[in-house]
């Protein structure tokens, strides 16, 4: 292109025209990069969120495991004050018999039980957590025997569900309900201490 040439009043607005596209685009190109770059940094905000509630509800359902883990063993253990502990103020406790606290299942089991020998297993937990308060069925196990001399003249072993909700106070989840249901139960022998037991 000569001097002469890019001087008409054609050659200018030709020039002006592909000025203008190329700012168009410029543009164009810059506001939908911001648009992706916004919409992206949403998305990472959006999975940040979305993987710390999945990791908190993790930790619920682990928290609410060893609450439960617990139960089982103190009742096993005979660590009767740790076992009244695990529950709310004021808890629904049905295992056969009902309960209005901790303290009274524990000292209740304490002195039907004494010194014989149980073993109490849960498995399969389906938990759920909203929030503060959580629902869990068990299936579960146990095997209890009575001492001599008790009321009861054979002991058992059960088969059957635990259905509990659990509230999280301060940070620590406890036991709110449980309700036990056995759906099959065979009798087995009571304990009978070895003379180094007696």
């Amino acid at each position: 292109m000569n001097t002469h040439e890019s001087r008409t009043p054609s050659a200018w607005r030709s020039r002006m025209v592909g000025a203008a596209a190329v700012a168009a685009l410029l543009v164009g190109g810059g506001a939908g990069a911001a648009a992706w770059a916004s919409q992206s940094a949403s998305e990472v905000h959006t999975t940040a969120a979305s993987n710390a509630a999945t990791a908190q509800r993790l930790a619920d359902i682990e928290d609410i495991r060893q609450v439960k883990a617990r139960y089982f063993r103190y009742l096993d253990s005979k660590q009767w004050s740790k076992l009244a502990a695990l529950f709310t103020a004021h808890p629904t406790i049905d295992v056969g018999a009902t309960y209005s606290s901790g303290k009274e299942l524990a000292e209740k089991t304490a002195a039907l039980l004494g010194d014989a020998p149980t073993a109490h297993q849960g498995f399969l937990p389906e938990i759920q957590v909203r929030g503060n308060r959580a629902t869990a069925i068990w299936a579960m196990e146990d095997y209890v025997s009575f001492p001599p001399g008790s009321s009861y003249k054979s002991g058992f072993h059960g088969y059957g569900q635990y259905h509990d909700t659990y509230q999280r106070i301060n940070g620590h989840w406890y036991i709110s309900s449980t309700v036990l249901s056995r759906f099959r139960v065979d009798t087995v022998p009571n304990w009978t201490p070895s003379p180094a037991q007696k």
